[in-house]
């Protein structure tokens, strides 16, 4: 029996290995001196690989650092998945599973303002990757939201995926104050989030 692997196989391999080399550098840099201080050029050092190697996997510094941070959102997300509260409601859940991102950005407040300026615009794989999480993020949410209804908090007529979309706004707008303001605590923004969780709750229209 030939047991011998396929050369595009170990080819592959190795690929993914020095993706995750360069990763795991770029990581440490943007972490320790910051993204305008991080150059293609150290991390390559650092891989010891070539300075052209690193484009054939990024194209660019930004895509780099989105790919180096959107592999810890998507830990933070599935973690979240792991500890979900369970018989809680429906603004609690949110609020739970919004505090695990914002405790995230906590860590680093200047890259995270970083990564959320570089992120509107990239385009190719890392665009596609991150438009992949926010989507799954939003249909996180969804579920959640139909979760509510089965539960008797939320309208059966509500649209899950609008009310979804409406819930993600508020996550962003209040991540975006925090990381605008001179401190970054987590424990504020949540507050703040609740309450235009519970205001969206209730509804702002008057009932004639």
């Amino acid at each position: 029996m030939n047991t011998k692997i396929p050369k595009e196989t170990r080819r592959q391999k190795q690929k993914n290995e020095t993706r995750g080399i360069i990763l795991d550098i770029a990581r440490s840099y943007f972490s320790e001196v910051g993204f305008n201080k991080t150059t293609i050029r150290k991390i390559a050092q650092k891989a010891e690989i070539g300075f052209g190697t690193v484009f054939n996997y990024f194209p660019d510094k930004s895509s780099l650092l989105i790919a180096a941070l959107l592999d810890d959102l998507v830990k933070v997300q599935k973690n979240a998945m792991v500890s979900f509260p369970s018989d809680v409601t429906v603004c609690e859940k949110f609020l739970y599973l919004s505090n695990l991102f914002y405790q995230y950005y906590s860590k680093n407040p200047d890259l995270s303002r970083t990564l959320i300026k570089e992120m509107w615009f990239v385009k190719g794989q890392c665009g596609d990757a991150l438009k992949e999480q926010a989507d799954q993020y939003i249909l996180l949410i969804s579920r959640i939201i139909d979760d509510g209804k089965k539960r008797g908090e939320i309208k059966e007529e509500v649209n899950s995926n609008i009310a979804a979309a409406s819930f993600f706004s508020h996550y962003y707008s209040v991540l975006l104050l925090g990381l605008n303001g001179a401190e970054f605590k987590p424990d504020n923004l949540v507050v703040m989030l609740k309450m235009m969780l519970d205001q969206t709750m209730d509804g702002i229209g008057v009932n004639k």
